[in-house]
């Protein structure tokens, strides 16, 4: 497919860009927050995406980018603050690239993503406005803002002294800012930070080969739940999970991809699965089989699907631990399952329901194509990035229409947000 011709800039723009193209500093007014975090500000119509801005601010900022269509600029003032400004909580907060919203109180942080998410729907996915006015959007979903995240990454290093750090990337740089708390974690994650050097430096001198990053995870969020780290570290064992959801166990360990928010995985899980029954199911992307348990509840056969072996052999391990013997999964690239490449069934036409859950990237041509073929009589999905859900939802609501949107602050203090979309095939 040819790429699509842009657009000659019109005389006004040709302006703007050669005035700007004289001007390192700007004082700007913020207007709004869009997807990512990024504060908006417009200078002569030209779009200004300024981090760790605030809605209502008027800042002095120094253009660090500039495009035909937008710019980009750094807060070298804050001259006047917004109403939803303050004073980050987290010491790491303006050199760290974790988190983006601290700058912002915690009761608008949720409002504001949601509205950035519905925007991006509308202008990028190019889905039929009325089928958007149409659709339910629920009411968002929050639950604890801070000691919420049940497992991390962190990544380790040597300065040239010998010392050992961990901690997280600066924003938009390789370089490492070491920490020794970070307020998003859980307790017992969070605790474990200022050990971690040490551990680190007793497991190299008895041998063991010093890793560029240590996943964590935990089972909950008390201050003594368990922690397991994959490497195993010292006093931190390796090994599996197991935590109680809607009634059944499910297991997993540090390597694998979890939902990270402790204290929303059960309404995450209700939203998803729904109220909805039917005799075949199929769980796309289905990691450990998070979403798959409360499919078995629902539907007579359940095909969970995973790529990742590790998360494959724990799926496997939940069917088992709660005796679903109507539940299977099937290892292999999600590309080439749904169209039986792997040897499986694929997805087919007939399914009463698919579920997707795809990394950020979201759902590739090949799958997109093979949900419309397939044709289910319902489709659900879970996103973390609403761009990509946006591009997918286009295609899709071309055979499908939209019933409902809920948002989830899966990442509060950060600019992430998971959505879970229920369609239902037209027709």
């Amino acid at each position: 497919m040819p790429a699509p011709r842009r657009r000659p800039l019109s005389a006004e723009r040709l302006e703007t860009l050669a005035a700007l193209a004289g001007i390192s500093r700007l004082e700007l007014t913020i207007e709004k927050v869009v997807l990512g975090g990024d504060g908006l500000a417009r200078w002569r119509d030209l779009p200004i995406f300024v981090p760790r801005a605030a809605p209502g601010d008027v800042v002095k900022a120094r253009i660090t980018e500039r495009r035909p269509s937008y710019a980009r600029a750094e807060i070298e003032q804050v001259i006047s603050a917004g109403p939803l400004r303050r004073e980050a909580p987290c010491p790491f907060y303006a050199r760290c690239g974790g988190c983006q919203l601290q700058h912002i109180e915690d009761e608008a942080q949720l409002g504001l993503k949601a509205a950035a998410a519905l925007e991006t729907l509308r202008r990028l996915g190019g889905i039929d406005p009325a089928q958007l006015k149409r659709c339910v959007v629920e009411e968002p979903v929050a639950g604890r803002r801070w000691g919420y995240r049940v497992r991390a990454q962190v990544h380790v290093e040597q300065d040239e002294d010998g010392a050992t750090g961990v901690g997280f990337r600066r924003r938009r740089s390789h370089d490492l800012i070491r920490v020794d708390r970070c307020p998003v974690l859980a307790p017992a994650l969070e605790a474990r930070l200022p050990e971690l050097p040490r551990l680190l430096d007793e497991g190299a001198q008895a041998g063991q080969a010093r890793p560029g990053r240590l996943s964590l995870a935990t089972d909950g969020l008390e201050e003594d739940s368990l922690v397991v780290s994959a490497p195993p570290l010292g006093v931190l064992p390796g090994g599996e999970l197991e935590i109680e959801l809607l009634g059944r166990r499910l297991t997993f360990d540090a390597r694998c991809f979890f939902q990270a928010h402790g204290g929303l995985l059960e309404a995450l899980s209700r939203s998803a699965v729904g109220a909805f029954e039917g005799e075949t199911a199929v769980d796309l992307y289905a990691g450990v089989g998070f979403f798959t348990l409360g499919l078995a509840d629902r539907y007579r056969s359940v095909t969970a699907v995973e790529g990742e072996s590790m998360a494959a052999r724990y799926a496997r391990n939940n069917l088992r631990l709660n005796g679903l013997r109507h539940c299977q999964v099937e290892r292999g690239a999600i590309e080439s399952w749904v169209d039986g490449r792997t040897g499986g069934e694929g997805l087919r036409p007939g399914l009463d329901r698919v579920l997707v859950d795809p990394p950020r990237v979201g759902l590739s041509w090949n799958v997109r194509r093979a949900l419309l073929r397939a044709a289910p009589a319902r489709l659900t999905y879970v996103s973390c990035d609403p761009a990509t859900l946006a591009r997918d939802l286009g295609e899709l609501t071309r055979d499908f229409d939209l019933e409902s949107i809920t948002f989830f602050d899966i990442f509060p203090q950060t600019a992430h947000l998971e959505t879970v979309v229920q369609l239902r095939r037209r027709g």
